[in-house]
């Protein structure tokens, strides 16, 4: 154990309970192979709360003065629920928010809902999650910004005893984990049938080559993607911290950490090259790169970046999401979702909705007073518009 981890533990009130609470920037590294089981063994799980996701944002992202915390609850020993918070004040009030927030899509807890014989049922592991978070650690709100609606948060939510809100967050969208090409043929607008069929057709005809990055290429491959990444935003606003050294610091250790397919952890980054060949020169340049996070029930197509003078050419966002449903359907995995936001690109290809909301928990008086600050702080701008309108139709 590193000199700036430090433990707690108690039982939760219950015969064969125990919780712990690990603080410190190598507290999720500390439980190892056994988060990984816990995450293959939770079914709501996304690739956003694997450890190999979050144990390289601590170390790239992570506070350095102790505010990182893992709560672990055991049944008869085992590992049957965590949950990897960063605390924080947020004004007076003292917030735990999930690890790897600003950089994932998807917030989550874990816990076993496998069902196998000897583990309790989830109702029964989320109530002693609940009590864990309340009885090992002193906070006011616990804020989760972007959870799925299928998540375990929202089963916490439902055990919570004090005061909870919930308001929609991001949209984001999704597609089935089949080829493009059937894809399309199953849309119903013929419209948009048609416009994604001439895509395809066009595609094919300038024979984009895939190339899927090996692990020891990793440092390289991040880098030729960011500086594409780089020239795909030239004369737009970009994420800023997308062009960060730790941000490609986090990319590279991710990268060379996750395994080949078929692995134990149930979680891979993939960095896919797209390459296009000169006729005349026969010379091979590098047009576009996609990194793709694969889970065990989903694979998120997470940042791209591509040559602009490519986009003359093809229909880039049909052609990396065609490469990656393509990997989703041969891996068997059932969703490929293409993460926050309904950029144009993406409702061209017909997706599925997936409505995330923030849940904010509250814990003692002084949270009550943070939950209905953060309510005032959402809805009072709307109602002060609703108002206005209102009064502008009277005039009228």
């Amino acid at each position: 154990m590193s000199a700036a981890t430090r433990r707690q533990t108690g039982t939760t009130g219950r015969t064969g309970w125990t919780a712990e609470v690990t603080w410190g920037a190598e507290a999720l590294d500390a439980l190892g192979a056994e988060w990984d089981r816990l995450f293959m063994r939770c079914s709501a799980a996304t690739p956003f709360q694997s450890r190999i996701w979050l144990s390289s944002w601590c170390r790239w992202y992570g506070p350095t003065n102790g505010r990182l915390c893992v709560v672990s609850v055991r049944h008869q020993g085992v590992l049957v629920a965590a949950a990897a918070f960063v605390l924080t004040r947020l004004r007076l009030w003292r917030v735990l928010r999930p690890v790897g927030v600003e950089q994932s899509d998807f917030c989550d807890v874990l816990i076993d809902d496998s069902g196998d014989d000897g583990v309790p049922d989830r109702r029964t592991i989320v109530e002693q999650l609940v009590t864990a978070i309340r009885g090992e650690l002193r906070f006011d709100l616990l804020d989760f910004p972007d959870v799925r609606p299928d998540s375990v948060l929202a089963r916490v939510r439902d055990e919570w005893p004090r005061r909870v809100m919930e308001i929609p967050s991001v949209m984001c969208l999704s597609l089935p984990g089949i080829p493009m090409a059937q894809h399309v043929e199953a849309i119903e607008t013929t419209k948009i049938r048609q416009q994604l069929r001439r895509r395809l057709r066009e595609l094919d005809r300038v024979s984009l080559e895939v190339r899927l990055i090996p692990a020891a290429e990793s440092e390289d491959a991040v880098a030729r993607f960011l500086e594409l990444h780089r020239r795909q935003w030239a004369d737009r606003p970009v994420n800023s911290e997308h062009l960060t050294e730790r941000f490609k610091g986090h990319l590279t250790t991710v990268l060379r950490a996750s395994t080949e397919p078929g692995e134990t952890v149930g979680f891979q980054a993939v960095l896919a090259e797209f390459s296009l060949k000169n006729k005349e020169t026969l010379e091979v340049e590098h047009v576009a790169s996609d990194l793709l996070i694969v889970g065990r029930t989903m694979v998120g197509g997470y940042l791209y970046g591509y040559l602009p003078s490519l986009r003359s050419r093809v229909d880039v966002s049909v052609a990396v999401t065609r490469a990656a449903m393509a990997m989703t359907a041969e891996r068997g995995i059932p969703e490929l979702s293409l993460l926050r936001g309904t950029e144009p690109h993406k409702l061209r290809l017909s997706p599925s909705e997936v409505q995330c909301v923030r849940i904010v928990l509250a814990d003692g008086f002084w949270g009550t007073v943070g939950l209905w600050t953060i309510r005032g702080r959402q809805f009072l701008p709307k109602a002060v518009k609703h108002l206005i309108r209102r009064h502008a139709a009277d005039e009228s």
